[in-house]
């Protein structure tokens, strides 16, 4: 497929624009495979729509990923190391699956999204189909600003994931055993320098768009909305109420605690993010979306 044609679009390449301000991107290039994260010695970022095209046609890029935190500011490479530096981060769901098996994946959706609305928390979810599965997200300003100052705003976003994870992990797994899906898994991704694939962004190796829908047509889903010629899109990564997931974020936070960061360094035997993600891309590391 054309690939700079589809990024030349105007709803495209604003859509990926308007997504990345704040967020830390990174470019999948098509020939080799290689991730690209820094711009002359910087942080990439997107800082217009036309720069969308020009990065894409400057890289051989393909895909389009940003970062689930958001940066006050992304000048210096120490910038997107420095905690006190993110503002804000994006709650993740992370479903994996086989694409043929989409239909377990969207179950997962519903499940999960039911919980959340029962949570209150409801007009500030979306769904988001990354290629072969699907990312469930709360807008990061469903979580005041008050409370991201108390805990920390990944502390937060991670508490979410894994308070959810823990109150579903059982339905999750009569979704996989009753749609016979061996390879769906939901996981709790939040990290520091966690990426995601931008609305709109190309999958890295299918013929598919990422788009955004509303987990209340999960029941009309169909992969037919990520066809690059037709795909079918709604902007609801920016929608969102004020302070909708306050309640969830401080109960997740007392049941969970905040992001296990010396826990997790210490368990970590792998290399530095940036060489993972070169694995992954390779086949033999785990998926950054």
């Amino acid at each position: 497929m054309d690939v700079l044609a589809h990024y030349s679009k105007d709803e495209v390449k604003r859509e990926i624009w308007e997504f990345s301000r704040s967020r830390w991107v990174a470019l999948h290039v098509r020939e080799g495979g290689a991730l690209i994260r820094y711009r002359g010695g910087k942080p990439l970022t997107i800082p217009s729509p036309d720069d969308v095209v020009k990065l894409v046609k400057q890289y051989g890029a393909r895909t389009i990923y940003c970062t689930a935190n958001l940066y006050q500011r992304l000048e210096v490479c120490e910038d997107v190391y420095d905690a006190t530096n993110v503002w804000a981060c994006t709650p993740t769901w992370d479903i994996d699956n086989r694409v043929e098996d989409w239909e377990a994946t969207i179950a997962a959706v519903e499940a999960i999204s039911s919980f959340l609305e029962k949570q209150g928390v409801a007009r500030s979810v979306y769904a988001k189909w990354s290629g072969e599965g699907c990312h469930l997200h709360i807008h990061h300003l469903a979580i005041s600003s008050e409370v991201r100052g108390r805990y920390g705003a990944l502390d937060v976003a991670y508490a979410i994931v894994e308070y959810v994870l823990g109150k579903l992990r059982a339905e999750l797994e009569e979704i996989a055993a009753k749609h016979d899906s061996v390879k769906l898994r939901v996981d709790n991704e939040m990290d520091p320098q966690r990426l995601f694939t931008a609305p709109l962004s190309l999958h890295r190796r299918l013929d598919a768009v990422c788009v955004c829908f509303d987990p209340d047509d999960v029941g009309k889903f169909d992969l037919s909305w990520t066809s690059p010629n037709g795909f079918r899109h709604r902007s609801l990564w920016n929608r969102f109420v004020e302070g909708e997931a306050d309640e969830l974020a401080e109960k997740a936070i007392e049941v969970v605690g905040p992001y296990p960061w010396r826990k997790r360094r210490a368990r970590r035997k792998h290399p530095p993010l940036d060489k993972q993600i070169m694995r992954w891309i390779s086949g033999d590391a785990q998926r950054i979306g």
